[in-house]
């Protein structure tokens, strides 16, 4: 019974299940033409499980310790010419624990990261503010790049 509660331990199962999905839009009207941002928000989930099994008369110490990361994939088009693409992302967005196996958490663990959707939404959209600065510095390049050649 030790080897079963100590292999669930030492395992520390890992693993990564998509979960929620986010999508935003944004036009920045620039001079090398009209800059379209599509952005794609998918969250990931990874579990680790915790403690081990109560043996007869003991309590059991299963925990499944969840994170929940957000991975933002940008794609921009500026006017007809250029056609970007880039990856962001945050961790640990939103984290717990909920007593037992993982495995058997899998639908309430996806139902508090649903519960979180606003948590979610604010940390896309202060990735999308962030790249703004990017997706201009690159509209500038091709333009630069435009004029050179």
């Amino acid at each position: 019974m030790k080897k079963l509660g100590l292999t669930g331990l030492v395992a520390g199962v890992c693993l990564a299940s998509p979960a929620l999905a986010l999508e935003h839009e944004v036009v920045i009207e620039h001079p090398a033409g009209t800059i379209a941002a599509d952005y794609e928000g998918a969250v990931q989930i990874e579990t680790r499980q915790t403690g081990t099994a109560g043996v007869a008369g003991r309590p059991s110490t299963l925990r499944c310790v969840w994170s929940a990361s957000l991975s933002v994939e940008r794609t921009a088009k500026v006017g007809d010419a250029l056609q970007t693409r880039r990856t962001m992302s945050r961790d640990d967005v939103a984290s717990g624990s909920t007593p037992g196996w993982c495995r058997q958490n899998d639908k309430a663990i996806d139902q508090l990261v649903e519960a979180r959707r606003d948590t979610f939404r604010s940390a896309m959209l202060e990735l999308v503010d962030q790249d703004r600065t990017a997706i201009l510095a690159e509209a500038e390049s091709a333009a630069a790049n435009g004029r050179e050649g």
